[in-house]
């Protein structure tokens, strides 16, 4: 269990400049309000055009479903501005990160805005993660790779599935690029919306449980999740005590209850962090989608609580 300290980031809106104020759903468009700010390169202590991939020394994964894509989010050009320190693993190979960019195969978060010159790009939670770690350290440089798959049950992650065995190559690719790197330093989670119930799972194509009255389907989802973890602290590009942080889901509380239990396990390198105040995507009436500004918040948490690992 790790002990989240505060996190301080130059605000809009907000004289008292912390990353949490953020507690009432807010509109996607009205996102500087919401108290929180994008890092550009000057404010992160970035000089453009000194650092490359080969100064790349926190490495993030980033895995779950469409929170991790960010689709129909808001884009603005100042909260969201590329930082010199901040990479991604694109289409094209590593870059300087910028939400235009096509991360994954799936588009993410490009949101074919650079082919279409009235599309903006989707906002991504892992983009403001890696801005944050800039601003609060400036010896950090922060490469990320991103895999999303909205809509999919944990299942999905299963040890050598088809998602699993296309993960584990992306990270070889990704890791092939970086002489300097050999693994992976943090992995992020945000997953869980389709395996919204507190005892078994919705999700129509859940695995590994012989029946409904099987521990295996009552306890389904921390069953899998612990999977999800020895899995890729199991992997060559892993390690056995690998930072496991996961976010909770906005609306889905039964397995927010599940994710919560790694607050309370003996790993100290396994962490969730509370997420149910931040803004949502008002364009969905149910709720489980962050806005933009949500996502900018959500990065910081995340970074935070992968900085309190770090140094307990």
């Amino acid at each position: 269990m790790v002990i989240l300290t505060p996190l301080l980031i130059s605000c809009v809106g907000d004289s008292t400049g912390s990353v949490d104020t953020v507690v009432q759903p807010a509109s996607d468009v009205s996102d500087s309000a919401a108290g929180v700010v994008g890092v550009s390169g000057a404010a992160a202590g970035g000089n453009s055009g000194e650092y490359t991939v080969a100064d790349i020394n926190h490495l993030v994964v980033v895995t779950g479903q469409s929170n991790v894509e960010g689709a129909d989010t808001a884009f603005d050009p100042f909260l969201d501005h590329p930082d010199p320190r901040v990479f991604a693993f694109t289409d094209d190979g590593w870059q300087v990160a910028d939400l235009h960019q096509v991360w994954d195969e799936n588009a993410h978060p490009g949101n074919h805005a650079l082919t279409d010159p009235d599309n903006s790009p989707n906002n991504n939670f892992v983009f403001h993660f890696g801005k944050t770690l800039a601003q609060q350290d400036d010896q950090a440089v922060v490469g990320f790779i991103v895999l999303a798959a909205p809509g999919q049950g944990i299942a999905n992650w299963d040890f050598e599935s088809p998602f699993y065995l296309k993960m584990r190559n992306k990270i070889n690719d990704a890791l092939s690029d970086l002489p300097q790197k050999d693994s992976i330093d943090v992995m992020l989670w945000h997953q869980g919306e389709s395996d919204a119930q507190y005892e078994g799972t919705s999700d129509p194509d859940a695995t590994g449980f012989t029946d409904t009255d099987s521990i295996e389907y009552i306890d389904y989802y921390s069953i899998k999740l612990n999977g999800v973890i020895d899995n890729f602290r199991s992997e060559s590009w892993g390690k056995s005590d690998l930072p496991f942080i996961c976010g909770e889901t906005r609306i889905s509380f039964r397995v927010n209850r599940r994710l919560l239990e790694l607050n309370e396990d003996n790993d100290p390198n396994t962490y969730c962090v509370h997420t149910t105040d931040l803004p949502f995507l008002e364009s969905d009436p149910s709720g489980a989608h962050f806005s933009a500004a949500g996502l900018r918040a959500l990065g910081g948490r995340y970074m935070q609580a992968y900085l309190d690992i770090l140094t307990q």
